[in-house]
């Protein structure tokens, strides 16, 4: 496994984008101002900012991200097989959802929480 990305969920896109942007000048390699998802490049360590509504109505947490139960943070590791990781995970940890393709991204991916709460993403490519 290989984590790729940590993933700051926001209310306010636009002005996270902006904020990491314009005023850190980090470099963006996917996504723009006026998009739910960007990606910036910190040394091949990507920042990932993603519209925290889409991400409640992806994992259909209704709005428990919504609340303080939910960190508003994820980190995003990078799988060398999901479907055998998620057997071995799904008995001892916390999973929101099966393994799902998400076409729109581009992956398959499931998600657990770690005992603070943080989500953690694991997928593989499509």
């Amino acid at each position: 496994m290989k984590i790729t990305n940590i993933r700051l969920l926001t209310n306010d896109f636009e002005n996270m984008f902006n904020f990491y942007h314009d005023i850190l000048k980090a470099t963006c390699v996917f996504g723009n101002k006026q998009g739910n998802y960007a990606d910036f490049d910190f040394a091949g360590v990507y920042l990932s900012l993603f519209d925290k509504q889409l991400m409640v109505e992806a994992l259909k947490l209704d709005d428990q991200l919504g609340n303080e139960h939910y960190n508003t943070q994820m980190i995003i590791i990078e799988a060398d097989n999901l479907e055998k990781l998620y057997n071995q995970l799904k008995n001892d940890v916390n999973v929101l959802d099966e393994p799902t393709e998400q076409q729109e991204w581009g992956i398959k991916c499931f998600h657990v929480t770690d005992p603070d709460n943080n989500i953690i993403e694991f997928y593989e490519g499509l």
